[in-house]
């Protein structure tokens, strides 16, 4: 596990129970939402720069975090996954612009994952987080997250990804905790 390093065995035990916990209820999200079944990996940690834009991550939902624990979300879908999603969201609904309902639909999961994931981790800690309004990227999501990663200065972030036993459906869960101050 590359990257653990930066993290002392504290904070990295307790971002990995949060992490495992956000990702199960954000998995549990998808599985009801999209009627598909859907695993979350283990937790990954990775230093800023072992984390690189990967152009498969095409589309994405960003939320800043604030709270108990604040940072950024990522929720990345890969391009398959995403057309797939798409297809399953708006299935049946008949729109004038089907490219405003797929970003209607693509918002809408990421305020439901993301508000799951985040109530699971802020019931766990005994807190509150809140989400800002999400970021919607369609087009090199992997790219403006990394951007928004570096802008930030973070220094690590934990991800884990979301599959169906096909690996059909790909997404990427990160989060990105706010460096300490020194």
């Amino acid at each position: 596990m590359s990257g653990v390093t930066d993290f002392s065995d504290e904070e990295r035990e307790r971002l990995y129970e949060l992490t495992s916990i956000g990702a199960s209820h954000a998995s549990m999200a998808f599985t009801m939402l999209l009627d598909r079944a859907i695993a979350p990996s283990a937790p990954r940690f990775l230093k800023a720069d072992e984390y690189c834009a990967d152009d498969s991550w095409s589309t994405g939902v960003i939320f800043q975090a604030d709270g108990e624990l604040t940072g950024l979300v990522a929720i990345l879908l890969s391009v398959a996954s995403c057309d797939m999603v798409a297809e399953r969201l708006i299935r049946g609904e008949h729109s004038d612009d089907p490219g405003e309902a797929i970003e209607s639909a693509l918002r809408e999961l990421g305020n439901i994952v993301a508000s799951h994931t985040m109530s699971a981790i802020a019931d766990r800690i005994g807190g509150r987080i809140l989400l800002s309004v999400p970021v919607l990227v369609m087009k090199d999501a992997d790219t403006a997250f990394v951007s928004m990663f570096r802008e930030r200065g973070a220094e690590r972030c934990v991800e884990c990804e979301l599959t169906d036993s096909a690996r059909d459906i790909r997404v990427r869960l990160v989060f990105v905790p706010e460096s300490k101050p020194t």
